[in-house]
């Protein structure tokens, strides 16, 4: 199992967030799973770490996102090149200081810990007027 933690205190509030999943090889994989992309697949824990935690479409599609954003590094660095099952068992955080945007920024980060790729510096900034942080990537579409 590995763990990622994202934390970001730079405004009024601070974002943290914590990832745990696992990482298996497609075809010894027995769960349900769906394709991201590039042999890289997704697969949300049945028995999550935390008895009765739900994963919320929110997170789902932020955990997506980011997964196609670098499927290829994942592709390119995993030791599965038959197919590559990412497998999240778990999402910690506060519900009253959370950003999509900051989910796919902690898994983007929790990848590159797991498969041992750099990312690039994902620049941010706290805005004050909107009382937000602002992810220089790009999230939407």
């Amino acid at each position: 199992m590995e763990k990622y933690n994202y934390k970001l205190f730079k405004g009024r509030w601070g974002i943290s967030i914590t990832i745990y999943g696992e990482v298996f090889e497609k075809k010894l994989f027995k769960e349900d799973c769906m394709v991201v992309r590039d042999n890289v697949y997704l697969s949300f824990s049945k028995n999550p770490l935390i008895k009765n935690e739900l994963f919320c479409e929110e997170d789902r599609n932020a955990i997506f996102k980011a997964l196609n954003m670098i499927a290829e590094d994942i592709a390119l660095h995993t030791q599965y090149h038959d197919g590559t099952v990412i497998q999240i068992c778990s999402l910690q955080y506060d519900v009253c200081y959370y950003q999509k945007e900051a989910m796919v920024v902690a898994m983007l980060n929790w990848c590159s810990q797991v498969f041992g790729f750099e990312l690039e510096n994902i620049e941010n900034k706290f805005n004050n007027r909107l009382n937000q942080y602002i992810f220089e990537i790009e999230t939407d579409g």
